[in-house]
């Protein structure tokens, strides 16, 4: 487990009605993992629509240039 120490992540969930419970959830075994988290976590509820997709797009752009060299 002290192999992942400090590795970097980011999260994306979706739920039909809720999503803060997944997202405790989460961010509680990250913390007990000692990640870090590199962004806010995006959270859709219902369909995605364009401003969901565009957060998606973000969180993953963003992470994406973090983890650059």
């Amino acid at each position: 487990m002290d192999a992942t120490v400090g590795s970097p992540y980011a999260l994306y969930v979706h739920g039909n009605n809720d999503t803060m419970g997944a997202v405790r959830v989460m961010e509680s075994i990250a913390s007990g993992l000692r990640w870090r988290r590199l962004r806010e976590p995006v959270t859709v509820i219902g369909t995605p629509d364009a401003k969901g997709r565009e957060a998606c797009w973000e969180l993953g752009a963003g992470t994406a240039a973090s983890l650059m060299p």
